[in-house]
């Protein structure tokens, strides 16, 4: 029971902050890509 509880915790701390990083990558490159097709026109 507390191994789980420990497990969890972990992959909570680590895991959010590591997700997040992701997402604003995806974003910054998902807008990079739009301002381009936009300057393209």
């Amino acid at each position: 029971m507390d191994f789980t509880v420990i497990i969890v915790a972990l992959m909570l701390s680590f895991g959010i902050p590591l997700r997040n990083k992701a997402i604003k990558e995806y974003r910054k490159k998902k807008e990079e890509k739009t301002s381009k097709e936009k300057k393209g026109e």
